[in-house]
């Protein structure tokens, strides 16, 4: 999903819902307010806005002094989240994460059998997970306990790494007439009660990499090389599997 068409979605949705009742909305929206409001909606119009900033959520909704955030997704191949490699493991290392798997993820990371970028020969991703296999293993296993899992969907989908930022009430992807969605405490159900299994590093369903590895070190921009990101693929198939499941 480029920006733009990302930026224009999120108008659409504004202007479709900003000032207008319940009445006037498709069935789509319809559906989707009654569920973030728990089916207490009137006619009392609701007030929509944009959210400025690096902020997780997109929009506010606000209907009788209740206000919800919500982020919006549209498209495959979702990034949900991005930041400097050191700033991310700071926060692994404060939220309990070993010092042994912080140095597997940047040897992951760097992929030049270094966790500091001093390697002579970097390797790809497919590479890196081939080289990698045991120390990925070990990562995978302690980034996804309950407990570190919960603390890093905080980080990658709900609060973000912006200081007093709005939290993330729902996760809504697609358009003004088709979508599907879900509130954080049922993507925390969902993500937490089932077993995902990735040959890479992952956050239950949502993948790891290197924003650009710059492996044959001609990159446009090799700062990427210093930046994780994170993806959520099967953006559709989880929030379809929630929904099925309510």
């Amino acid at each position: 999903m480029s920006l733009n068409t990302g930026f224009v979605n999120e108008k659409d949705l504004v202007d479709a819902l900003n000032n207008k009742s319940y009445t006037d909305l498709n069935a789509n929206l319809q559906h989707f307010c009654l569920d973030i409001f728990n089916n207490k909606l009137d006619t009392t119009p609701l007030i929509v806005s944009k959210i400025s900033g690096n902020s997780k959520p997109d929009i506010m909704i606000t209907h009788k002094n209740v206000t919800k955030y919500i982020s919006i997704k549209k498209g495959s191949g979702n990034s949900v989240h991005q930041e400097k490699i050191d700033v991310f493991t700071k926060y692994l290392e404060s939220i309990g994460v070993s010092k042994s798997n912080i140095n597997n993820l940047l040897l992951f990371h760097y992929g030049d059998d270094t966790i500091n970028d001093t390697g002579k020969i970097r390797y790809d991703a497919r590479e890196c997970a081939e080289k990698y296999t045991k120390q990925i293993e070990a990562l995978n296993n302690e980034l996804n306990g309950k407990e570190i899992l919960t603390k890093i969907l905080d980080r990658i989908l709900f609060t973000g790494n912006v200081e007093n930022g709005h939290t993330v009430d729902y996760i809504y992807h697609g358009d003004l007439n088709n979508g599907l969605w879900a509130s954080r405490d049922e993507i925390y159900k969902y993500f937490l009660s089932n077993k995902f299994i990735s040959k890479t590093v992952h956050f239950a369903s949502l993948t790891y990499q290197v924003w650009g590895r710059n492996e044959k070190r001609e990159a446009l921009h090799p700062e990427r090389r210093y930046v994780m990101q994170v993806k959520w693929s099967q953006i559709l198939i989880d929030l379809k599997n929630i929904r099925e499941g309510k």
